[in-house]
């Protein structure tokens, strides 16, 4: 007897649901260890932004604030984390044997006859049988939802320094963009009083309005861009309404004096993956369907029980056997699903290491690459840029150089700024992405440069 009452009793808290703690402490630990910050799995659904991240918002934002920001307000990453509740419910549904069949016959009186009962309960072994192994599939399920969630959050990290990086540049493109305009506009201006003069043929001054209209367009185009930006910015950060009137005050770093040591990024990338971790839990899980659906192929119900039978008055008590026959469905569904299942499990862990490895080293090269042109801009083209201005301000002052080429002089140092900050903010970017990738996970803002972003997550489990 109390060993029945130990069995009822360990089925009874195997069929629990794991509590949050337990499912996502591993994910935040997992999540600190790599990206150096925690999130947080939200219980309710408030749209309320908690009052701490009001206070960031209140302040110039910096690279650490808008991944705080992001971790605790993107929605996208909260239905990313519910996941975790759905793989361990899954559990629970998995620990737990099929309900206990009854079967209930009465034959009423008839003449002489009195009435008869039968009464089975039959309860389905299988289940218990296949405990483990079922255990095992809801435990592999929760892993790869684990191995996604964190992976999640780390592309989410990548995103947001990407958006920060293209708000601040943006930011500083707009300023060159507004010192060019105001130039074309001194230039114009002095065209037309020289051609009021009768100093500057009409050719020289429609080809000044010409520079002015078209400074004037790209400023206005980089008045947009910066807002698409900035929008871009909210929608990872999960901001509305009047939390959207946060400002940056930062400027891009400069270039580091050495480049950055690349040389393993794509071996790291690989063994850090959370894509193919997640993959291949699934491949796990998929396996154990397999074994699961073979046996049912062969043996669909096993069940064992008690009959009770009551004639003349008098119960009589023995066992009950329930087996089910595989005459008109031998599993055929399940196993193939099953095996489906193992096989683009099994696809989509080679896919991704092969877009893993091309991803790495195509990162590397846009790393290397834009750090070289920018390196080069800042040690030789900008100085080369200040020293033609220096020296046509003097011949100019000397009144050996005309007015327009102090103004193209000038435009010219504006243009290889302009450069230079295209090159740094691109730069910043892929260095942005090959951290990612190092941490685990797959940018998706690598060639995507029109301000769209995405929350990504790796292949679902069943």
């Amino acid at each position: 007897m109390m060993h029945s009452v130990g069995l009822v009793f360990a089925l009874t808290i195997a069929g629990c649901v794991p509590s949050r703690s337990s499912v996502f402490g591993p994910v935040d630990r997992e999540i600190e260890r790599r990206v150096g910050v925690g999130a947080t799995w939200h219980e309710n659904i408030d749209s309320r932004v908690p009052g701490a991240i009001t206070e960031l918002l209140a302040k110039p934002l910096d690279r650490d604030a808008v991944v705080r920001i992001a971790l605790a307000t993107n929605r996208r990453l909260q239905a990313e984390f519910d996941r975790l509740g759905i793989a361990a419910s899954e559990i629970a549904s998995a620990t737990v044997l099929a309900p206990l069949r009854v079967d209930l016959e009465y034959k009423l009186a008839r003449g002489d006859k009195a009435a008869e009962t039968e009464i089975d309960a039959i309860q389905d072994v299988l289940d218990l049988i296949q405990l483990p192994q079922r255990r095992s599939i809801a435990r592999a399920d929760l892993d790869a939802a684990r191995a996604g969630a964190v992976a999640a959050t780390v592309g989410l990290v990548a995103r947001v320094e990407v958006a920060y990086i293209d708000v601040v540049a943006a930011q500083q493109e707009l300023e060159l963009r507004q010192t060019a305009f105001d130039a074309a506009v001194a230039s114009a201006e002095i065209a037309e009083r020289m051609h009021a003069a009768g100093n500057l043929p009409d050719l020289g001054l429609a080809r000044e309005r010409a520079q002015r209209e078209q400074a004037r367009i790209e400023l206005a185009r980089a008045q947009i861009d910066i807002e698409v930006r900035r929008e871009a910015m909210n929608q990872l950060l999960g901001l509305s309404g009047d939390h959207t009137k946060w400002t940056v005050s930062a400027r891009l770093p400069d270039v580091p004096t050495a480049a950055p040591a690349l040389d393993t990024l794509e071996r790291d990338a690989v063994v850090a993956s959370l894509d193919i971790a997640a993959v291949r839990a699934q491949a796990e899980a998929a396996a154990g369907r397999i074994g699961l659906a073979r046996f049912r192929s062969v043996v669909p119900e096993l069940g064992i029980g008690v009959s009770a039978d009551r004639k003349d008055g008098a119960w009589d008590f023995g066992p009950a056997i329930a087996i089910g026959l595989p005459l008109f469905d031998q599993g055929q569904g399940p196993r193939a699903r099953a095996n489906a299942e193992l096989r683009r499990a099994q696809n989509e862990a080679i896919a991704t290491a092969v877009e893993l490895r091309a991803t790495a080293r195509a990162t590397r090269q846009r790393v290397l690459g834009a750090y070289a042109e920018a390196k080069h801009l800042f040690d030789v083209i900008l100085p080369l840029r200040q020293t033609v201005l220096a020296e046509t301000l003097k011949q100019y002052n000397a009144m050996n150089a005309t007015t327009f080429e102090l103004l193209i002089a000038r435009r010219d140092i504006v243009d290889a700024g302009r450069q230079y900050i295209d090159a740094l903010r691109r730069f910043w970017r892929a260095a942005a992405e090959a951290r990612a990738l190092a941490r685990g996970a797959m940018p998706r803002t690598g060639m995507d440069d029109d301000g769209r972003v995405e929350i990504s997550r790796t292949s679902e489990g069943h």
